[in-house]
């Protein structure tokens, strides 16, 4: 580790002095956001949690904003939006300021089959209704005790022997012509995986890893992705092409937003 420059400064971000920051991750789709509202509301709890209170028009225009920003760049591009505490001077507790709204993107790039490696979580399982920056200092650590060479490939379990997610992804799990999904502490409340249980494709259940051993099909899910069939499970392969996938892209037919699944998530 080599260290950039460094500076003598008054204030910091809130977000970076106190990790007191929340973010949304979305696709911008020919200027359209998937279940934009179900995100923005996302945002709105999470900024309360911390006492960060906006309005509806005022997140509304972010995502205007975001989107306007996104179009300049291209017709399919990621979007990262991160909100923060705003300027923070010495003091914990000392707030006064107005939040700040930052944006990030970058064109939304083909997938590469996804090789999944069953790993433990070493740390308590907490509610995770939301993106807090926080929590993802975590994922940092737990990545340095894995050593895996490609920490994007973790399938991540609790030490009480449960399927949790990806680092980035909630799970799918097809079985006994059933698709499921992960429930309980530590299950990010994910808005794709939000929609497929509201259309009846995807059920809530609390998922053994040893379902892993005789699951049909796998797939990851999150506004990036929207659906992504795995291809391999702890070295054992998977069909993308299983019947069952089609139940969960066809769940998304005519709405904006989404790309062609199916085919742009097998590649």
């Amino acid at each position: 580790m080599r260290m950039n420059e460094i500076k003598i400064v008054e204030q910091l971000d809130r977000g970076l002095a106190y990790a007191e920051a929340c973010f949304e991750t979305f696709r911008v789709l020919d200027g359209h956001i998937f279940q934009q509202a179900e995100h923005q509301q996302r945002l709105k709890y999470a900024l309360e949690s911390y006492g960060l209170i906006c309005t509806d028009n005022e997140l509304e225009n972010c995502f205007k904003e975001a989107i306007s920003a996104a179009n300049i760049q291209g017709n399919d591009m990621l979007v990262r939006m991160t909100v923060s505490g705003g300027d923070a001077a010495w003091g914990l507790l000392v707030k006064n300021t107005q939040p700040h709204v930052q944006i990030q993107m970058m064109p939304s790039a083909n997938r590469y089959p996804l090789h999944l490696q069953s790993v433990i979580w070493p740390f308590p399982l907490r509610e995770k209704k939301v993106k807090y920056t926080a929590d993802y200092a975590e994922s940092l650590r737990a990545i340095q005790q894995w050593g895996l060479d490609n920490p994007m490939q973790a399938l991540i379990g609790s030490d009480s022997g449960n399927v949790l997610s990806t680092l980035t992804a909630n799970i799918a799990i097809y079985r006994q012509g059933q698709w499921f999904t992960p429930q309980g502490l530590g299950i990010l409340s994910g808005v794709v995986r939000h929609f497929l249980l509201q259309q009846g494709v995807l059920f809530e259940s609390v998922c053994p890893m040893a379902w892993l051993d005789d699951c049909e099909a796998v797939a990851c899910m999150n506004s990036g992705v929207f659906v992504q069939p795995v291809a391999s499970l702890n070295g054992r392969g998977l069909d993308v092409n299983h019947p069952a996938m089609s139940k969960l892209f066809s769940a998304f037919k005519g709405m904006s937003g989404v790309p062609t699944l199916g085919v742009l998530n097998r590649e």
